[in-house]
């Protein structure tokens, strides 16, 4: 509610509202476009392309993070290549990607890849670098083999900064699908901000910032939902170390 008190009196009074309508205009524009199909079909779109880039960015950051943490030459041969590429944002491998893969499906897919792969890396990486050594050392001593100390412990103790990862590399999925959507696409959420835009429609650019916000707190909060069902174990694993 004071959220919404702040936008009416920004709209109404600090700024032109056509240049930042109210938020009773963006949910006048809004119901027609709901009711007609027209936003949930871009969202559906938008949501499909986030889940792929997203999923298969997530599981190789996972699985690279894995081995990079664990093999010491891996990580010293590779790790500076992967900060390095990290620097470089969605945004500015867009030329290349058209180049590589054309201004289709796979384009969209590798710019959320891109935006997702390297965080996830990251984190991963840096959560099996940091499992509790006396840890390992009480475990070795207790009889347990390395594929034992890997599985029950080294994983656990990353999955707390694995999760971390995937929160931050779903919000870079979202803000990699808009510039995607926007130059090089006929549908999807970028490409409804990009029309209205061209047509100086600012009521139904607020209803795309608005989606595009409402969907990333909706997705982070199943996520949440997800792992604190299925997770609460090992997120609590370094509070108890």
């Amino acid at each position: 509610v004071l959220a919404f008190l702040i936008w009416q009196f920004l709209s109404t009074v600090l700024f032109n509202p056509f240049l930042v309508p109210p938020p009773l205009e963006v949910i006048r524009t809004a119901i027609p476009m709901l009711m007609s199909g027209e936003i949930l079909g871009d969202v559906a779109i938008s949501m499909t392309r986030v889940a792929v880039g997203f999923g298969t960015g997530s599981l190789a950051g996972i699985i690279t993070g894995v081995l990079l943490g664990r093999i010491q030459l891996l990580h010293d041969l590779l790790d500076p290549i992967i900060e390095l590429l990290a620097y470089l944002c969605p945004t500015a491998m867009f030329p290349i990607a058209v180049i590589w893969f054309g201004i289709g499906e796979l384009t969209k897919y590798f710019l959320i890849f891109w935006g997702t792969f390297f965080i996830v890396v990251i984190n991963t990486t840096a959560g099996v670098w940091r499992a509790p050594i006396a840890r390992q050392r009480a475990a070795e001593c207790l009889g347990a083999n390395q594929l034992q100390i890997f599985v029950l412990l080294v994983i656990p103790s990353a999955v707390p900064y694995i999760v971390t990862g995937m929160r931050v590399a779903m919000a870079s999925s979202f803000m990699s699908i808009i510039p995607a959507e926007i130059l090089a696409a006929d549908s999807g959420i970028g490409y409804l901000l990009q029309k209205s835009s061209m047509l100086l429609q600012t009521n139904r650019i607020f209803v795309a910032l608005v989606t595009i916000c409402v969907l990333g707190f909706i997705v982070d909060r199943i996520f949440r939902f997800f792992v604190d069902r299925v997770l609460p174990r090992y997120m609590s694993f370094v509070s108890q170390t």
